[in-house]
This record gives C-alpha cells, structure tokens and sequence, in this order.
C-alpha cells in the first residue's frame, strides 16, 4: 500500500470514528441511548498534510481553529476550458467545507486526503489546499482572487473544473 493510499484509509477511518460509525467501541465509552448511537456533533480530527506535494517549509496541516476560518459553502461553476483557454460553464456547482472535517461536491461527501495551508501570505492570503479522492482538489482563500477564482477553485473528481466559489 503506498503512501497516500495509507493517508487516505487512516483519514477515513478516523473521520469513521469521529462520526461515532465502526461499532467496535467498548460499553464504558458509548453507554447505551436507546437510539442507537453516540449522536451529538462529532469531534474534529486531526488534520493531515501531504507536504510532498509542495515546496519545503511552504504549507502545512492546519488547526482546527484554522480549518474553521475557511469552512462554509461556496456557491460556484463547472466546466472546462477550450483549445483557446476559454471557461466553457456546463453548470453551477456547490462546494461544502465543514469544520470536522468533511468535504462535500454537488451533494456527494468526499474522500479528504489532505489539508494543506501555506505558511505565508501570498497574494490572495493564506490558501488551503484540500486534496479529494480521484485526484481532486479545491484551494480555498479567505481573500476574493477575482474573477475566475474568487474565494474557491479547483479540479473536481473526474476532471471538471470548479472556479467563481462565492462563500454563502
């Protein structure tokens, strides 16, 4: 098993255990409700980050407290670019960042492998790198980048791109 495929299955068994899923927890730790499960908002994980995928020393794994700042739902558009590097819209598209953390696209939960923040401001700020099952990726700004871009961009899984995220 290679390294990411080691990340992503440690992510998504701690994001499991944060949601109170698994079933393997002993009696003293989840007692009884008579509904059947832990409830409540679930704890935030620890967040993880493939700094492989970057220059050395440039991002690294956000706090919690970080996270939140950039957490929220992006109203944007899909599409692709033409030969002539013109953004053909083919639709609109949702973007959701929760805080524990979830990463949700047009209504589908993702697979979160990586969460990465630069370490200093660029341009646009601080940009959050999040990087999703089928080699997708969003970068999300606290800072509006301006037509194109705004406050969220990226390559959806399978390949479409997400630009104009507008955070609701």
């Amino acid at each position: 098993m290679n390294a990411k495929t080691r990340i992503a299955s440690l992510l998504a068994a701690l994001l499991l255990a944060a949601c109170g899923g698994g079933g393997d927890d002993p009696a003293e730790a989840d007692p009884p409700t008579g509904g059947g499960g832990g409830g409540g908002t679930p704890a935030p994980v620890a967040l993880t980050c493939n700094t492989a995928n970057y220059t050395a020393g440039s991002v690294a794994a956000p706090t919690a407290t970080e996270l939140a700042a950039y957490a929220g739902t992006f109203n944007g558009e899909e599409g692709s670019y033409d030969a002539n590097f013109a953004f053909v819209k083919s639709g609109d598209a949702v973007l959701v960042l929760g805080t524990t953390p979830s990463v949700t696209y047009k209504g589908t939960l993702l697979t979160a492998t990586s969460f990465c923040l630069d370490n200093t401001a660029g341009p646009y700020g601080r940009i959050l790198y999040v990087e999703v099952n089928d080699n997708g990726h969003f970068d999300i700004s606290a800072t509006d980048a301006g037509d194109g871009l705004r406050f969220a961009w990226g390559v959806a899984p399978g390949g479409a791109i997400f630009r104009n995220g507008v955070k609701q």
